[in-house]
């Protein structure tokens, strides 16, 4: 019986729109990077691979600077961690959830830097930025590490908790489960 490719699982459905290395081969990222750029650790799932890029993504994506899928990718390609999934992370941060971000950055500067957050409404973050903007670039680093650290040992329980579930589930229809799983 063949191995059933990850891109035809239930999470498959989601992750095969994420960018392949037959994709960007030929194109100038791929002249300017070489070959390295196509090893398969960079490109094919494993735990703990999937969970540095997890984490190197959900770093860049608290950065409040354009380019952050292109800083994760970059930083993922010398760090050797899964690519696709450091793309991914970077969409922690989106029009709907940046509001919260800037805010808790905002609140965590003021802590670490000890004083009182402004007078400024917090409705208004545009003018709040713009009235105290030491607070909020003194906040946004440790809130990116923090996040990166939390998502890191999340994407590894995750991993476990699907891999467990795809296991039972394959030993429950009669499929022979895989001797011994690549856990890396």
């Amino acid at each position: 019986m063949k191995p059933i490719h990850w891109r035809r699982g239930p999470l498959g459905k989601y992750l095969r729109h994420l960018p392949r290395a037959k994709h960007i081969r030929g194109t100038w990222l791929h002249r300017r990077l070489g070959e390295r750029m196509f090893h398969n650790e960079l490109w094919q799932p494993t735990r703990r691979r999937v969970a540095g890029g997890m984490a190197v993504g959900a770093f860049f994506s608290m950065l409040p600077a354009p380019g952050q899928t292109i800083g994760a990718a970059l930083l993922a390609y010398f760090t050797r961690v899964n690519m696709p999934a450091a793309v991914a992370a970077t969409w922690i941060s989106n029009p709907f959830t940046m509001p919260f971000f800037i805010y808790a950055q905002y609140r965590l500067g003021c802590i670490i830097l000890g004083q009182g957050p402004s007078e400024v409404p917090t409705h208004d973050l545009l003018a709040l930025l713009k009235k105290a903007p030491l607070p909020f670039l003194v906040g946004v680093l440790p809130s990116a590490i923090i996040l990166a650290m939390i998502v890191y040992p999340l994407s590894i329980l995750t991993w476990d908790f699907f891999c467990e579930r795809i296991r039972a589930r394959r030993a429950a229809t009669g499929e022979c489960p895989p001797a011994s799983p690549e856990q890396d």
